[in-house]
């Protein structure tokens, strides 16, 4: 097993192939993880032939899985045969696999890759009849094959039905659209269709800027001037590209021209401005909107907040923060998360606490990155019991802690050298159904080695490494860090 997985990790494929062989051979059962790396590898390497031998060993004396299955038929589709295809199919469900919408997606890519748009209906067809939910990249599939084809209306209905599902719609379903009316000389059902893009909860700031430049280069050759929505749309894509300056610009040229930004025009402008640290003019541009007539909303300053905190400017958010109210826009929980962590950090603890204090008693409730932030805050001050009493009302109040909150209460567990209780805490996490991740491995080794327990952290990290729990990356990590570099010289590199 270590060599077959050794020489899949090399992409050495024929090599693994004859170890499986071996392996099969001494009456050892095949493992599904590898297989499936094998059957990918070779379709890769366009080995049809080997590939089908890993799935009729695997068939023969394992157990193969609907990714294992997925990763052939993926193949088969992409060597052009969806005859062996249609048989794993038929083959995977006479063993009792019931397809996954990914299974489906494959074929259905694959007929709409060849202009089979008949056919993939009749997939999704049994997609639905098996009780399968389609996912937004189906009807992305989709929808672009009909985009090709100059069937805008069926990509409309398409859209339609998928909302009607309660899937939302994506900027990839969003810009295949709109290049679809474009390259088709429909420009003003273009402008018509963005403009809905906010009533459908979805912020066209991801339109390439080919997409905006040929929307407005080709209505101002047709006398017809660019609205608002085109000119948010330019810049919007112009932030996206770095180009902050020439988005600036495009924002005077429309003033210019007698036409009054709104907040679609300035979001994306303010969030490039902090997202480059040039706070000030964020600021300026807030002040901007509000003379022009557009009042900038939670999320406009929340930007702004958590760039000043980001950049050790606290009071100054401060300032901003506890004047939200009164410029009609009251703060939510994201405004409370990041003021509570950036105080904290800042050492006004009292100030952190008040902040909690204050957003309970106007009845906004926490979310995961409250309990989060507070349970770091706490860990890293040694407050470790009241962390974990927060990780217990979480779960209480409706969040069940995951990985990522356990991580953290370990991680102050272990930096105040409280092993038993952070391996008590793993436990509980096991039990709860919360899989440990590689990081929540790599803070035990390093507590283990922080603590003294040597020997302890030296079986650990073998353990681990040769259960590929932890990788290679993160035990190299782990030597550069521990403290007694000499423990760590008795331990393989690799394994």
């Amino acid at each position: 097993m270590k060599l077959l997985s050794r020489s899949c990790k090399a992409g050495k494929y024929d090599e693994a192939l004859f170890f499986l062989e071996y392996m099969v051979g001494k009456g050892y059962k095949p493992d599904v993880v590898s297989c499936t790396k094998m059957i990918k590898g070779f379709f890769n390497e366009r080995n049809v032939e080997k590939a089908i031998r890993v799935m009729e060993i695997l068939e023969k004396y394992g157990e193969p899985d609907v990714f294992a299955y997925n990763e052939l038929i993926s193949g088969f589709c992409k060597m052009n045969r969806l005859d062996f295809a249609n048989s794993a199919l038929g083959r995977m469900r006479s063993r009792g696999i019931l397809p996954n919408v990914v299974t489906y997606n494959i074929m259905i890519g694959s007929f709409c890759s060849r202009g089979k748009l008949d056919s993939a209906y009749k997939v999704m067809d049994q997609l639905l009849k098996d009780n399968c939910k389609p996912s937004v990249v189906t009807y992305t599939i989709l929808l672009e094959a009909h985009m090709l084809q100059g069937g805008i209306t069926e990509a409309m209905e398409l859209l339609d039905d998928m909302i009607s599902r309660g899937l939302r719609p994506n900027m990839f379903i969003y810009n295949a659209i709109i290049k679809g009316m474009c390259k088709y000389g429909m420009l003003d059902k273009a402008v018509e269709f963005v403009r809905s893009f906010k009533a459908g909860g979805c912020q066209p700031d991801v339109i390439s800027h080919n997409t905006g430049e040929k929307l407005v280069t080709e209505m101002v050759s047709r006398k017809c001037e660019p609205n608002v929505v085109t000119y948010g749309i330019l810049i919007s894509s112009l932030c996206r590209e770095g180009k902050v300056e020439e988005a600036g610009n495009v924002l005077k040229m429309m003033k210019d021209r007698g036409l009054t930004p709104n907040a679609f025009c300035y979001d994306p402008l303010i969030s490039a401005f902090c997202k480059e640290g040039r706070l000030d003019l964020a600021i300026e541009f807030l002040d901007y909107m509000m003379s022009d007539g557009c009042l900038p909303d939670i999320v406009n300053y929340n930007t702004v907040l958590a760039a000043l905190c980001k950049n050790g400017k606290a009071d100054q958010a401060l300032e901003i923060f506890e004047m939200l109210t009164e410029v009609g826009c009251p703060p939510n929980v994201d405004s409370y998360n990041t003021m509570f962590s950036a105080l904290w950090s800042s050492g006004d603890k009292v100030k952190a606490l008040q902040m909690i204090s204050e957003m309970l008693s106007k009845r906004i409730g926490p979310d995961e990155i409250t309990y989060h932030s507070l349970m770091s805050c706490l860990c890293r001050d040694g407050m470790v019991d009241e962390a974990i009493e927060l990780l217990v009302d979480m779960e209480s109040s409706g969040f069940p802690p995951t990985v990522i909150s356990y991580n953290i209460v370990l991680l102050g567990l272990c930096k105040v050298h409280r092993i038993q209780d952070a391996i008590e805490l793993l436990a509980r996490m096991v039990d709860k159904g919360c899989r440990p991740n590689e990081n929540t491995y790599s803070l035990l080794i390093e507590g283990f080695g922080f603590a003294g327990w040597r020997s302890e952290a030296i079986k650990l990290a073998n353990a681990l490494v040769r259960m590929e729990a932890i990788s290679e990356d993160s035990f190299k990590h782990l030597i550069k860090i521990f403290p007694v570099v000499d423990a760590y010289k008795e331990l393989p590199v690799s394994v």
